[in-house]
């Protein structure tokens, strides 16, 4: 008789955090089995099979995860840019590497440079939320139903320039010089930090970071922490979020 297949640990995309052509860190939920860092990932769609790095929980790194929680995960790898919400990940077989050059870990510095953003520094003022703090609350505000731009709009990507320089430039988000915070493009941006940038071309900043890393979806804070504008991306679309009420003190929590 012969035994049974086991079955795949699998893990629910919820959204992608940071980003990069070297992998990213996601939100995921577990919907099957417990997957551990080490392993890697499948799914329908995506080009290659992204290894799980680390799994992390309100600030604690986990051995595993294990239905029905979600956690951070790092993977690493692959661009991730293909994946969408409510995408599954099924765990399989790790290929044979052997003959594969070792990766390169991604220049971010370069990718910042190809937005059209100069790197001012890392210096983060007093008073600043933390880079997962600002995402939460970015994913957690609900907008107007005009705010999301459908993938199916004619010029979505002109639309979503559009609304993002007027959003943006009403709620004043650049300093005169402008200059602003972003979350750097890289799989572990929070890790990073805030980094101060001055914008080099002030307008359609959403397309130029599609241009030069794959995905439309980024942060940016105001050089006074007073406003949260954010591009993230839907089932259906992409998002503008911008935020001036009190985001920096309401709580902020990842997905249950």
């Amino acid at each position: 008789m012969d035994t049974p297949e086991p079955e795949a640990d699998q893990l629910q995309l919820h959204d992608v955090v940071t980003h990069g052509p070297d992998g990213g860190v996601c939100v995921v939920r577990c919907v099957g089995g417990t997957p551990r860092p080490g392993q890697v990932f499948a799914a329908k769609g995506l080009t290659g099979t992204p290894r799980l790095e680390w799994i992390e929980k309100y600030g604690r790194f986990l051995e595993f995860l294990d239905p029905p929680h979600s956690a951070l995960v790092h993977l690493s790898g692959v661009p991730l840019v293909q994946l969408r919400h409510g995408d599954v990940l099924a765990s399989v077989t790790e290929p044979d590497t052997t003959a594969l050059p070792g990766r390169v870990a991604p220049d971010w510095h370069e990718r910042l440079a190809n937005c059209g953003l100069r790197l001012i520094g890392l210096a983060t003022p007093d008073g600043l939320p933390e880079v997962l703090r600002a995402h939460y609350a970015a994913r957690g505000h609900r907008t107007r139903p005009e705010i999301l731009v459908q993938d199916t709009h004619p010029d979505a990507g002109a639309e979503l320039d559009l609304l993002w320089n007027t959003m943006t430039t009403a709620a004043q988000l650049a300093s005169p010089e402008g200059e602003f915070y972003v979350m750097p493009p890289d799989p572990r941006g929070h890790e990073i930090g805030w980094a101060r940038v001055r914008d080099l071309i002030g307008t359609d900043l959403p397309s130029r970071v599609l241009a030069a890393t794959g995905r439309a979806a980024f942060l940016a804070v105001s050089p006074d922490g007073r406003v949260l504008a954010a591009v993230t991306d839907e089932e259906t679309g992409r998002r503008i979020v911008v935020r001036d009420d009190d985001w920096t003190t309401r709580p902020a929590r990842p997905v249950a």
